[in-house]
């Protein structure tokens, strides 16, 4: 069983605690993007005969992604892996990137978890943390990405 994570590397803003190579500007998100495309067709025959199962989009704030965006990089994994199989496609969140019309989109993809980076429910802790959104803002974004029908979510404290 095999699964492909592709790292995003893109921030609004770093968090000073992050251990993850990321950038707080996306000035450079479409080299990156083209790069990717590349980077996806030169693996091609890495995972020869394995199975994939999931796709993993993690980061910096995948989230920070244009569903068009989204759309190129699962089309250039399609059009190079078999990917017939693929049980979960997971994207890290942050909070407020998730409108109900951006987890509808999301949903619409195929995307069916996401991994919502809220750190806290706490509005000391978050303003301590450097974070962009309050705990009302976090409250929101869970419950539009279970009302547009995310069917497993999982949170980040």
């Amino acid at each position: 069983m095999a699964g492909i994570y592709i790292h995003i590397p893109f921030c609004a803003s770093k968090c000073v605690y992050c251990g993850f190579y990321s950038i707080a500007s996306i000035r450079q998100k479409s080299d990156f993007l083209h790069a990717l495309i590349d980077e996806i067709q030169l693996r091609k025959s890495y995972l020869n005969t394995e199975t994939i199962h999931t796709i993993y989009f993690g980061g910096g704030t995948p989230s920070l992604l244009s569903t068009s965006e989204i759309v190129t990089i699962l089309n250039a994994l399609h059009s190079t892996f078999p990917l017939d199989q693929v049980r979960e496609i997971t994207l890290e969140a942050n909070p407020e990137q998730l409108t109900p019309e951006y987890c509808r989109a999301l949903r619409a993809l195929g995307i069916q978890r996401l991994s919502i980076g809220i750190q806290s429910f706490q509005d000391p802790v978050l303003q301590f943390m450097g974070r962009r959104h309050n705990a009302n803002e976090a409250i929101a974004a869970v419950r539009n990405a279970a009302e547009a029908g995310s069917q497993t979510l999982s949170i980040a404290l």
